[in-house]
């Protein structure tokens, strides 16, 4: 009995390296901080709540900017003293605004964070915390070597 893996997973390629992969054919490498080409967790964390503010405001601000609005985010994580937690991830969206005036970028800053606010799901975990449950389980079927 071959028990596919569900549609979000991870993979492990080698040592401290693997492919997070989705149902959409989506993936991303992940490794330690040391890994070349890959994402650490903690910015994987950190990427997940910049991107979800970015994909809640994009509808706000290709309304007034145009579909084709350039942005970047950038993303600045804070760890604790004792490295074993965030204790702040700011995120800042980059975008130029020079067709509106001062006002019109003030409303338009307003409405785009009222939009995060209301839809960014990462945000909403992060503000009031998930269970996080990871357990290991024994599975004949998975090769024992890479």
């Amino acid at each position: 009995m071959n028990t596919p893996p569900t549609p979000l997973h991870i993979e492990r390629t080698g040592p401290k390296t693997y492919i997070g992969r989705n149902a959409r054919g989506g993936e991303v490498c992940i490794g330690g901080t040391d890994a070349d080409d890959a994402l650490a967790p903690g910015e994987l964390l950190a990427l997940a709540l910049a991107a979800c503010g970015l994909l809640s405001t994009d509808h706000t601000l290709a309304g007034r900017l145009g579909e084709d609005f350039a942005a970047i985010v950038d993303v600045t994580p804070r760890k604790t003293d004792d490295g074993q937690r965030y204790d702040l991830i700011a995120a800042t969206i980059r975008t130029n605004m020079s067709a509106l005036d001062e006002e019109k970028i003030t409303v338009l800053t307003e409405r785009a964070e009222r939009a995060i606010d209301r839809l960014c799901t990462i945000g909403h975990t992060l503000d009031h915390g998930a269970e996080h449950p990871v357990t290991l389980r024994h599975d004949p079927d998975l090769p024992e070597h890479l």
